[in-house]
């Protein structure tokens, strides 16, 4: 039988861009993508990402915003709010991120990155909560909300689980950004995205892998209609130098997700393309699943 594979782990088999740098210092010049130069800055000199989940509308209060997306979890143990506007007639796209309890907030708020970071008891990401509603006059008018957190949701999560015994591939262990592209997954049905990832550390070096989720509305409901890799980067400590210095492995691989023209079931095909070989892979949508499969 034939086993499928999370992209992930295809990424390792499909070409990437690789280099070797003779030191530390040559590799941020090294790295061709904007993730890869974050990631470096965040990890060498502590730079702060950017508030990828926006900020909620003013006059828009965290309490009444988690007692609406997040109705049974505690407010002691929020995290992080934010909102971004998303298309026309005052829409927006909210998240609220929760600790399992309050020290853990408390804790998480005290190194805060504008990120749903890792709830480092179970290796996963903490609960981050999705909402779509109106903000107008000003009023919030609810349109949907996830009900579960996303870790309960992703279908990346349910995929990796199954990969056990492959460390490469695992759960999600952090949110970092809304991503608001138009992707119009049907005619008359537009998704939004969610990026996370996690991590692997090295002796000298680590692996960082971002994942793209796509999420749509279905009677009031916030549904995962697509989950994959979108982008790996990886520093490894190579050879030492004579002047006490290392040499470094630098790899890159960055996929974009077309909408293509061709529809299944009345939904748009999605092209996912390597941008170092142009290879590519097609998802469409499965009726049975609801969601996109490869």
């Amino acid at each position: 039988m034939k086993k499928f594979l999370p992209l992930v782990f295809l990424a390792s088999l499909s070409p990437a861009f690789a280099t070797t740098v003779q030191n530390l210092d040559s590799v941020a010049s090294a790295i061709q993508h904007p993730e890869g130069k974050q990631i470096f800055a965040e990890q060498m000199a502590g730079a702060t990402p950017a508030k990828g989940f926006g900020e909620l509308p003013q006059g828009l209060s965290e309490k009444q915003w988690i007692a609406w997306v997040a109705p049974n979890e505690d407010p002691d143990n929020l995290i992080l709010t934010g909102a971004k506007s998303w298309g026309k007639d005052g829409k927006y796209i909210g998240i609220a991120c929760f600790a399992d309890n309050k020290a853990d907030a408390e804790q998480a708020k005290k190194y805060a990155d504008n990120t749903c970071p890792e709830n480092y008891s179970n290796g996963r990401a903490n609960k981050l909560y999705l909402g779509v509603f109106s903000w107008q006059n000003p009023q919030l008018t609810p349109i949907a909300r996830s009900e579960k957190p996303l870790n309960q949701l992703s279908e990346w999560n349910k995929a990796a689980e199954k990969e056990s015994d492959d460390e490469s591939v695992r759960p999600l262990a952090y949110y970092t950004k809304l991503d608001l592209a138009p992707y119009r997954i049907a005619p008359d049905t537009l998704a939004f995205g969610v990026r996370g990832g996690y991590s692997d550390a090295y002796s000298g070096g680590g692996a960082f892998y971002e994942v793209l989720e796509l999420y749509t509305i279905k009677d009031s409901k916030i549904i995962n209609v697509f989950s994959d890799l979108v982008y790996y980067y990886s520093d490894i400590a190579g050879d030492w130098n004579k002047d006490g210095t290392r040499q470094h492995d630098i790899s890159e691989s960055k996929y974009i997700l077309k909408m293509r023209s061709a529809k299944t079931h009345g939904f748009y095909d999605l092209e996912r393309v390597s941008l170092q070989d142009k290879s590519s892979q097609i998802f469409r949508w499965s009726e049975s699943l609801q969601r996109y499969a490869p």
